[in-house]
């Protein structure tokens, strides 16, 4: 319909950051050549070419989710240069991001173009419950983004994109293997005149292994749980999705979307050593933790050739419950409802207006009391993009305002140059600002709630050079106020912050049948204003990825990360890092739109913790099969 073709495949996200059309493809005719195709990404709340884009954006294909093995959100973002992670034990178990060495709640994460940040707690995204068999890509986008996204985007941003109906189809994943794991994937979508939806199902469930570990100077230390005779903390995640859309003609279009997390698992807790002076993971089998998100969008869409305006509803629910439900509960929702509208003036220019209203609410109970608070955003944001001298330097811009309340009024901004040298050659300098407001809990929670906190405000800067797969950049931000736990209590650190570092990558196909993808980063700095290095960052980081497609049935591919020297505390006492982790797939195409696969995880059985105490799975097995129809 000429609809479709005039929306582009724009309407997929509310609020698309980054999207991709296609990833490494292998030939299933006479050669087994790999391409890589044209990206498509988008860094201002709307579409854009790859070529038009400034920023440094990473995207993570279904292709490679699949061909690599990744099972969580986590695992996927481990590859992706600047990202590091740290978890609280195996699957499920709660996870921090570390993106250019920001903690997690500095990093604004969407699905879909829905704010996902649970504002009741302290990591922002849930990184440990996204599951990735109904996901189309990854987007992440690096350095301050409040300019157009407002708070939580200081250090960057990252949208899950789900599938969405490309017509009549039919899939499904069967997958299982070590500590008794299991799970169930399935999609159903049609197209039926003007309407299509997408409905999908994906099921997790594992007996998992023992959290608790023997920690750093226990004598025991180097054995895992399970071979003390711990109980095995297991995890169960099922995630529903429906995206609809009908086109009420050829230029308007209707959408709506609802996804739900229920996600439960066993939580080993954690005590106070005296013989050590640290915190120790505790073998508990009664603590269990329930979480359960909601997600949902309304949208309006009319689209011309110069002019492209939306109008969008999301309401995003956060339910935490702790130890069966009875100590600690946690409710948050979040409203946001906007509209954006932009106008092409020229052949590679264009403008965009946007603005809302967005109210944020919270509510917990426990033994300690019960707390009901609220706030609201108003916002503003304007961009604008331009190029020149034969389309060989780009300029974007974008500014925006935000009536944060209770907090002060906030305007944030940032700008970008990409210039083309020759060739596929270019180099790129983005800068920009951004805040973060604190959290409900770090303002009203139970342990050391502080409603006299600051949001915090940063300025950072990125350049990079670009050639025919190789990238080579550097970063360096400045964060005002920093909140952090201290004595006791969460606080705004008087002074700057600082982060600073060196990322560099490289992805090539050689051979005809081979494809690489190596990234490396060198975190020079991520300390607080009286110059203390920050705990849980690694130094340095490496992720590799090969695949070998030696015949247009079969792919094997090798991928893995090392850790370098990282340490759990700010006193560097306790070392959790100096560790490297492969895995290896195996995939057959054994007959027309099935496909079986073999994953082996953690290849060489490496021992190692990401926290200290806390456990992370030895070798394990997988085996699975999909299909598509």
């Amino acid at each position: 319909m000429k609809f479709a073709k005039g929306f582009k495949g724009r309407y997929f996200s509310l609020a698309a950051i980054a999207a991709t059309v296609s990833c490494v493809q292998l030939h299933a005719q006479n050669t087994q050549a790999i391409q890589l195709e044209k990206i498509i990404v988008s860094a201002a709340n709307t579409e854009q070419e790859e070529d038009d884009v400034t920023e440094d954006v990473t995207v993570i294909t279904a292709d490679e989710i699949q061909e690599r093995g990744y099972q969580t959100l986590k695992d996927a973002l481990a590859s992706v240069p600047g990202i590091s992670f740290t978890s609280n034990g195996g699957f499920g178990q709660p996870t921090s991001l570390y993106l250019r060495g920001m903690k997690s709640s500095r990093t604004l994460v969407l699905i879909d173009g829905i704010r996902a940040n649970d504002f009741t707690g302290l990591n922002g995204g849930t990184y440990e419950h996204y599951l990735l068999d109904n996901v189309e890509r990854i987007e992440v986008i690096k350095g301050p983004q409040s300019g157009v996204w407002g708070a939580d985007a200081s250090a960057g941003v990252i949208n899950i994109i789900t599938k969405k109906s490309t017509g009549k189809n039919i899939s499904f994943v069967i997958k299982g293997g070590n500590y008794n794991t299991k799970e169930l994937s399935f999609a159903f979508g049609n197209k039926i005149d003007n309407f299509d939806f997408l409905f999908s199902l994906n099921h997790f469930d594992t007996d998992g292994f023992s959290v608790a570990e023997p920690s750093r100077g226990d004598p025991e230390y180097g054995k895992h749980g399970g071979d003390l005779g711990y109980e095995n903390d297991g995890y169960t995640n099922t995630i529903y999705n429906l995206k609809l859309g009908y086109d009420l003609s050829d230029k308007d279009r209707f959408m709506g979307s609802v996804l739900a997390i229920d996600a439960r698992l066993d939580y080993d807790s954690s005590y106070y050593d005296s013989v050590t002076n640290r915190y120790k993971s505790k073998d508990d089998p009664v603590p269990e933790n329930e979480t359960k998100e909601r997600f949902y969008s309304f949208n309006y869409i009319h689209e011309t050739d110069k002019n492209y305006l939306e109008a969008f509803y999301q309401y995003s629910i956060f339910d935490r419950s702790y130890y069966e439900g009875s100590t600690s509960d946690f409710h948050g929702t979040i409203k946001d409802i906007g509209l954006k509208d932009r106008f092409d003036y020229g052949t590679s220019d264009f403008i965009q207006l946007g603005g809302g209203y967005q109210q944020y609410r919270y509510k917990s109970s426990s033994l300690y009391g019960s707390m009901n608070k609220s706030f609201d955003n108003r916002n503003l944001y304007l961009t604008n993009v331009n190029k020149f001298f034969g389309n060989k330097t780009l300029i974007n811009e974008s500014i925006r305002y935000d009536d944060y309340r209770p907090f002060q009024d906030k305007t944030t901004y940032k700008i970008g140059v990409k210039q083309y040298l020759f060739e596929e050659t270019y180099l790129s300098v983005n800068y920009g600002t951004g805040y973060n407001v604190p959290s409900f809990y770090q303002l009203f929670g139970t342990y050391g709630p502080n409603p006299n906190l600051k949001p915090e405000s940063t300025t950072g800067y990125d350049v990079f050079v670009s050639r025919k797969g190789i990238k080579v950049g550097y970063f360096k931000s400045w964060v005002e106020d920093l909140i952090t736990y201290v004595n006791n209590q969460y606080t705004n650190i008087d002074g700057e912050s600082k982060f600073e570092g060196i990322e560099a990558s490289y992805s090539s196909q050689f051979f005809d049948n081979f494809m690489i993808n190596i990234a490396y980063t060198h975190l020079i700095r991520a300390e607080d204003s009286q110059e203390n290095d920050l705990p849980r960052r690694a130094k340095n980081m490496f992720n590799y990825s090969l695949s070998w497609y030696p015949t247009d049935k079969h792919t094997i591919n090798i991928n893995g990360t090392y850790v370098g020297k990282r340490y759990d505390d700010t006193e560097k006492t306790i070392q959790t890092g100096k560790y490297n982790v492969t895995n290896v797939v195996l995939r057959h195409n054994f007959a027309k739109d099935f496909t079986g696969e073999i994953e082996v995880r953690n290849l060489f059985d490496r021992f190692y913790q990401e926290v200290d105490g806390y456990g992370t799975a030895g070798r394990s097995i997988y085996v699975g099969i999909s299909a598509k129809y």
